[in-house]
């Protein structure tokens, strides 16, 4: 089964999963890590790593993360790249996550999905499930368009 680490600064992977838990149910082989003010960004690398290594079953890691080239990301590609060939191979880390690429990644563990395809995977959702909405993008209709019955 794919592992899924997601490392936040506070406690936003906690309610990441929360949030997924809401709309799909009980989650499997999830971690949840998180930077609290104060915390001592070298033992978050260490977090990370326990939590990779706890979820690692053998068919690939996904680690999302909240921001490129803040503390956990670094944290966790400086991880990823000391662990051992086999398992390093096997770990995607991805930045930007949001509750689409959650639910996508969890949809990608239960269907079985190669670790390979499931990050390209994971990129596209986070970018189609952007949108705005405000309201001058909507039409105004006059009462004379509506049907009389």
């Amino acid at each position: 089964m794919l592992g899924i680490v997601i490392a936040t600064h506070g406690t936003l992977s906690d309610g990441l999963k929360d949030s997924a838990e809401v709309i799909i149910g009980a989650t499997n082989n999830i971690a949840t890590v998180n930077l609290n003010h104060g915390d001592d960004v070298q033992a978050l690398g260490g977090k990370i790593k326990t939590a990779i290594e706890s979820v690692n079953q053998e068919e690939g890691v996904i680690v999302l993360v909240d921001l490129v080239s803040a503390s956990p990301y670094n944290q966790s590609v400086l991880v990823t790249s000391q662990l051992t060939d086999n398992l390093r191979q096997q770990v995607y880390v991805i930045g930007g996550v949001n509750l689409p690429m959650l639910l996508e990644t969890i949809n990608h563990q239960i269907l079985g999905t190669a670790i390979e395809e499931v990050a390209p995977a994971i990129m596209s959702q986070g970018a189609q499930s952007l949108g705005s909405w405000h309201i001058s993008e909507v039409e105004e209709t006059s009462d004379d368009d509506e049907d009389d019955f």
